[in-house]
């Protein structure tokens, strides 16, 4: 299996210990060498490659599973990403792969409406800690935001991509994007038997959040509305063409 964005190995140790004969690629120097560390503290194998997961240094076919999780939406060519996976999975291979989900409650509400309105008070003098008493916020995230307000004015709020890509994986986050089950399907449109579903809310911030999300209403809502948008695909098997 090869899992595309290992980062620190944390899923990757999980297969390899389960019996998978793992292969984990990062643009990450620092993050190989941690997950490198970590395999060797727990006694997994593993092999790790320093490589970009739009141009995978593999050959056509190798791997039976392409792993993914919460990576390629930060790629400018989140498609390109896709079509190599596509690539290196033999034929009826499968490619697992979590992108953010448009169609959320933490998209729609969280970010888009409450984080809008509690980043525009920052501009209030001394707002900051009642904001972030309120939303439980780390003050430097807090404060990251308040530089990005002063540094763009109210581009930093009413600029789409700027604002989701610094609210989703902090402030200074270059690039986020989110996408619609249709828009998932679309990127996976040279695989067969494509599978989509949706877990996580991202009820960190709220009151009583974290107890409300362990609930059987919690697990009904983010099955249609999670944060985390789950492709299960697989590549096709080529049949024989008869004379």
């Amino acid at each position: 299996m090869l899992e595309a964005g290992c980062g620190i190995g944390i899923d990757g140790f999980h297969f390899a210990t389960a019996g998978a004969r793992y292969t984990g690629v990062d643009m990450s120097t620092s993050a190989i060498e941690l997950a490198e560390r970590r395999f060797a503290i727990g006694d997994a194998t593993g092999d790790f490659v320093r490589a970009s997961v739009v141009d995978l240094p593999f050959e056509d076919e190798s791997f039976d599973l392409v792993y993914s999780h919460g990576v390629i939406h930060h790629l400018a060519d989140t498609q390109g990403a896709v079509d190599e996976f596509h690539r290196v999975l033999r034929p009826g291979g499968r490619a697992i792969v979590m992108v953010y989900h448009r169609n959320s409650l933490n998209y729609f509400v969280t970010i888009m409406l409450l984080r809008r309105a509690f980043v525009g008070l920052l501009s209030v003098p001394r707002a900051i800690g009642v904001v972030a008493k309120v939303t439980h916020e780390d003050i430097g995230v807090l404060r990251g935001h308040r530089e990005l307000l002063r540094e763009h004015g109210l581009r930093y709020i009413s600029d789409h991509r700027l604002f989701l890509s610094n609210n989703t994986d902090g402030p200074g986050n270059p690039l986020s994007k989110a996408y619609s089950r249709a828009e998932a399907r679309s990127l996976f449109r040279s695989f067969d038997d494509v599978k989509l579903a949706t877990r996580y809310l991202n009820l960190r911030t709220y009151p009583g959040g974290r107890r409300f999300s362990r609930t059987p209403a919690a697990r009904w809502l983010e099955r249609r509305a999670g944060w985390h948008l789950y492709i299960d695909a697989r590549k096709p098997i080529r049949t024989a063409i008869s004379s």
